[in-house]
């Protein structure tokens, strides 16, 4: 509902979440992914991780993984990000 039939009708305007608000899905898909390079023995360490062959690794704000597509904020880990990137890998493996 747009917020302003919500004012109008006296009813408190809900935020969607990320996952599901469309205009943020649309600047998403419009925006341009950087690849990035990890050292090797990392990116072999993941891969094997997620059992997988093709692993994809982009930048982007925040630590993700949707398919075979990893995001990282850079190349360059911090330990609670490595510990991030860890915990995430084992719950898209243990699910």
């Amino acid at each position: 509902m747009h917020p302003i039939h919500a004012q109008l009708l006296g009813l408190t305007p809900l935020k969607l979440k990320a996952q599901y608000d469309t205009l943020t899905a649309s600047n998403d898909a419009n925006s341009v992914f950087v690849p990035l390079v990890l050292p090797v023995r990392l990116a072999e360490d993941i891969a094997l991780a997620l059992n997988c062959e093709n692993l994809e690794v982009i930048s982007g704000e925040s630590i993700a993984l949707h398919g075979t597509t990893l995001t990282l904020p850079n190349e360059h880990l911090t330990a609670t990000q490595k510990q991030q990137l860890w915990q995430m890998i084992y719950h898209a493996v243990s699910t």
